[in-house]
């Protein structure tokens, strides 16, 4: 797992400097579209890699627990923390079956928007791009590139397209769960990739297998 993590952030290193040298040194709009992708590719793929690593780390991280005077109370001490870990297991277990979580609503999808648009910009800090996210209702979501991904070929706006729909839908997962909303009924908002211009290049699709759909024929 190591190396593969290093081989990434050597990619995205590299797709960053062909990025920087298909601009500067020598243009190549072609070439420095496939380095973004890349880069966008791989800093996802490292963000997955490095959530799923913390996460083990954090589950599997020993529990310390102070000695006891005596055998006795130390009995007692670990017969507490079984108990609180089944709770605890029970209580998430519960949380995860039973519709009780808040209501998603319009002021929920502005939240999530906001939210939505620091994590994806944090992670094109590199690139020198910046995307927004703007709510619509309770049930869609806007996200605005710059004007010149309009002009991208339809293959290259498809990889960037299913980039950002893996990145909402990790992304509103994560939010969701940590502001309490119960994900056996609460679904996240409906994806549009617009231009600022309000073109829109692509689209989320599909009712059980969803994915993005390009809207232009470059």
């Amino acid at each position: 797992m190591e190396i593969l993590k290093n081989i990434l952030s050597l990619i995205v290193l590299v797709s960053a400097a062909g990025i920087w040298y298909f601009i500067k040194k020598r243009p190549n709009t072609k070439y420095r579209n496939i380095s973004i992708a890349v880069l966008i590719s791989c800093i996802f793929v490292i963000g997955i890699f490095f959530k799923e690593n913390k996460t083990k780390t954090e589950s599997t991280k020993p529990a310390t627990t102070q000695v006891a005077s005596s055998s006795s109370s130390e009995s007692t001490e670990n017969t507490k923390e079984e108990k609180t870990s089944e709770k605890t297991s029970e209580t998430s277990t519960t949380q995860e079956i039973k519709n009780d979580g808040p209501k998603y609503t319009e002021a929920s999808n502005t939240e999530f928007a906001t939210h939505l648009t620091t994590e994806i910009n944090n992670q094109l800090a590199n690139t020198g791009y910046q995307v927004v996210a703007k709510p619509v209702g309770k049930n869609v979501l806007y996200l605005y590139l710059p004007q010149e991904a309009k002009y991208y070929s339809k293959v290259e706006i498809q990889q960037i397209a299913d980039n950002l729909y893996q990145i909402k839908e990790s992304t509103f997962k994560n939010w969701a769960i940590e502001n309490g909303y119960d994900l056996g009924s609460t679904y996240s908002p409906k994806l549009y990739v617009k231009v600022e211009d309000d073109t829109t290049i692509a689209e989320e699709s599909g009712a059980l297998k969803k994915s993005m759909k390009v809207k232009v024929n470059n």
